[in-house]
């Protein structure tokens, strides 16, 4: 029933089953939206998710109703949320691949540039990606 914004940091959004077993289905970074099924199927969704900051996170949380309403006054505000989206699929795409076409060493290897890619920090040294993953 509510949309999110991170403003800054990093979390990840879990999917937990009835069996208990977790798994990860985002790392999400500035900028990035989350809860939006409800924005646009208009009605709540049966799909709960767990979300876990990595890093400390600032966060804009506002109703649904209220995003959708901000979408249809202005343009601007959708395709900002659009290119969020987008993002996320564009996330998910790459990790499915991932998994799908590779062995192990070779996921890990993607995992790791897509890590680079989206939460990385470069240094002196190279990259760092400051996340406790395990």
């Amino acid at each position: 029933e509510r949309v999110y914004l991170i403003r800054r940091g990093a979390v990840r959004l879990s999917r937990v089953y009835e069996s208990g077993e977790k798994i990860t289905v985002a790392l999400l970074r500035e900028n990035s939206l989350f809860g939006v099924l409800s924005l646009l199927t208009g009605h709540r969704s049966d799909r709960f998710y767990h979300a876990i900051a990595f890093t400390r996170v600032e966060m804009v949380t506002a109703p649904a109703a209220s995003v959708r309403a901000a979408i249809e006054a202005d343009t601007t505000v959708g395709l900002r949320s659009l290119q969020g989206l987008s993002s996320r699929i564009l996330q998910t795409e790459t990790m499915i691949e991932t998994l799908t076409h590779r062995d192990m060493s070779s996921r890990l290897v993607s995992f790791l540039l897509v890590l680079c890619r989206d939460f990385g920090v470069p240094d002196e040294l190279g990259i760092t990606i400051d996340l406790r993953l395990s």
